[in-house]
């Protein structure tokens, strides 16, 4: 443990990409497109909160004044009425600017989370093979909950009331200089002295927010959603793992509580400081102005005004720097906001590109490609030639880790290569729009998306309102899950996640596939990519599909990948990859007649399957 800590203190600290300046400038534009009279509203909150912290200093020493001078009641009435009244005037409208202000910061953070989630979902795909680009969304997302929703307007709510404390403490300051100029300069270098205190722990507590973060997301996973996956039950009763598990919480336990030390130890230092610091600092102020009482040199009303300027003063004071140290740790966290959705990181074209062909097959081509995840120092693939003809159907087979999945990231545009090129009817695919790019594209993948919606819309990608009923049943059929979606109560409007609605379906992982495979018929894309899209089915169903599979490719360039070699008997071409690299190519009879790789799995796997289920040694 105390070397890890070691380890923690040697890694370079974060700091935020953006100045203070930069964020407010940032914000008030963005603000000024949202909700102008927001803005309107701060700066008319500037005057009424200077005229309310007036009418609170002066109306004391004003009421004492009229009581100990005038004789008539109805002029002492009058001036304790008016004044009274101005100030429950101002406090009135100053209540309704704030109301509407928390409406503002609801609507304005909604709109901050939209823009997050556009720019999330329109980011490279390959920029989340980095772990520095998914840290950077996950601070984006708690920032949006550090600054109540996400608004802009806590940073400028924050800087309206610099100025508001500002203009009060020049107000305030010169009814306090009548008395002496030295109570200022004392309260000043106090308020400097704590303020100085504060921003070094903030300082530091935003220096280890990562490591923080960090150790919150295995909190949460051990404490809230591992709890909750009730499947992995059988899994820890079976394998006896509630010690393991025991021991990782515990672990984890003693560094969240080690950091939450950290902190809490910085805020008592801080805590202490600043009271030593507020008490000499108001204790010789007040003993300037008892001492000025004591001699008759202030008056009764003059004490009060003075008293209560002292006390004002210590807070406006308190209030710039506080206010100003808010402003800064928001614009930290808004510095992270900025960074995350205005910058641009990508390869691909997202502007405009060459026209993308429709309604017909395309080539596909790798040429001389090499690819490595950011995270390893291996290669998955190194100079990979593959070239794919319009219409063709082929299948990439392999064990484990091979790359074939890789090959159709890169020739989908998910990612792009680290040498070489990927073509599209032989144009780099950089040379293409990349949404325009992805329609050429119906893949079945490993790893989907089920929305939170209707069967039918889950298959057409559309709002109800726009799905071609015909052509929805003709790919329900054409997969097999006819049956199944009749039998439901509300056919294929019944939902799909539970968690939005109790009555939705669950589909078995064979269900799941077949939904997949007519998702893609449905979208009618010039490229067919299906990835192991049978290794959840019987073997009759996963038969069914083989059969049909000329069917689901007609008219398209076709990519299978399974590791099931019997399954690619139907392809064109078939590409065996081994070592990231394509090692043996041809037809199913091409590569048995070689007797290499290729022939060795396919008769390892077929020996398990002779008729009667004999197994040959």
């Amino acid at each position: 443990m105390v070397e890890e800590n070691k380890k923690k203190k040697k890694e370079p600290k974060r700091k935020p990409k953006y100045k203070t300046w930069y964020c407010v400038k940032w914000l008030i534009k963005k603000t000024l497109k949202w909700d102008k009279k927001m803005l309107v509203f701060s700066l008319l909150l500037i005057p009424i909160a200077v005229a309310l912290y007036a009418l609170d200093m002066y109306i004391p020493p004003i009421i004492l004044e009229k009581l100990q001078t005038s004789i008539s009641f109805n002029t002492v009435a009058l001036t304790i009425v008016v004044l009274v009244a101005a100030q429950y005037g101002f406090r009135m409208i100053k209540t309704v600017m704030d109301n509407y202000s928390s409406k503002s910061m609801l609507r304005n953070g909604n709109v901050n989370y939209q823009m997050l989630l556009e720019k999330q979902y329109s980011e490279d795909s390959h920029n989340f093979l980095f772990e520095s680009i998914r840290k950077l969304y996950d601070r984006a997302f708690k920032v949006l909950k550090g600054l109540n929703g996400g608004s802009a307007i806590n940073v400028i709510v924050d800087f309206k009331n610099v100025v508001v404390n500002v203009i009060c403490f020049f107000l305030f300051g010169t009814i306090i200089n009548m008395l002496s100029p030295w109570i200022t300069l004392l309260l000043l270098v106090g308020s400097l002295a704590t303020f100085f205190m504060g921003r070094w722990k903030a300082s530091r507590d935003y220096c280890d927010k990562d490591q923080r973060d960090a150790n919150d997301k295995k909190m949460q996973y051990m404490y809230w959603t591992m709890p909750r996956q009730y499947k992995n039950g059988k899994d820890i009763r079976v394998f006896s793992l509630l010690d393991y598990i025991e021991s990782t919480w515990n672990k984890n336990l003693r560094e969240n509580i080690r950091l939450l030390h950290v902190i809490q130890n910085r805020w008592s230092i801080v805590q202490v400081v600043s009271f030593l610091i507020a008490l000499i600092r108001d204790g010789l102020a007040y003993y300037f102005l008892i001492n000025g009482a004591v001699d008759g040199t202030i008056t009764p009303s003059q004490f009060v005004l003075y008293f209560s300027a002292i006390s004002q003063m210590s807070g406006f004071i308190g209030g710039i720097l506080g206010y100003f140290s808010s402003l800064h740790d928001n614009v930290l966290l808004t510095s992270d906001f900025i960074e995350c959705i205005e910058e641009e990181r990508g390869k691909f074209n997202h502007g405009e590109g060459i026209p993308v062909p429709k309604d017909r097959p395309v080539s596909l081509e790798l040429r001389n490609v090499t690819f490595k995840y950011p995270d390893s120092d291996k290669n998955v693939l190194e100079h990979i030639d593959l070239k794919i003809e319009a219409g063709e159907k082929i299948s990439l087979v392999g064990v484990n880790g091979a790359g074939k999945t890789t090959i159709v990231k890169l020739l989908c545009g998910l990612c792009w290569p680290d040498e070489g090129e990927v073509l599209i009817d032989g144009h780099s695919v950089f040379e293409y729009n990349r949404d325009e790019l992805y329609t050429l594209f119906s893949l079945v993948p490993q790893e989907y998306t089920v929305l939170p919606t209707s069967v039918a819309e889950n298959i057409a990608l559309c709002d109800k309102s726009e799905i071609d009923e015909e052509r929805l049943k003709d790919c329900i059929d054409e997969v097999g899950l006819t049956e199944k979606i009749t039998s439901l109560g509300n056919g294929i409007d019944t939902g799909m996640i539970k968690k939005f609605d109790v009555n939705a379906v669950e589909f078995s992982g064979g269900e799941m596939q077949r939904l997949l495979l007519a998702r893609s018929l449905y979208r009618k894309a010039s490229v067919l990519v299906l990835d192991e899209p049978t290794a959840a089915l019987d073997p009759i169903a996963e038969n069914e599909v083989y059969k049909k599979y000329n069917e689901y490719a007609a008219g398209k360039t076709s990519v299978f990948i399974s590791h099931r070699l019997a399954s690619t008997r139907f392809c064109d071409k078939i590409y065996l990859l081994d070592d990231a690299k394509i090692i043996e190519a041809g037809t199913h009879d091409e590569l048995m007649q070689q007797n290499g790789k290729y022939a060795e799995m396919f008769n390892v796997q077929a020996r398990y399957y002779r008729e009667g289920g004999e197994i040959n040694d």
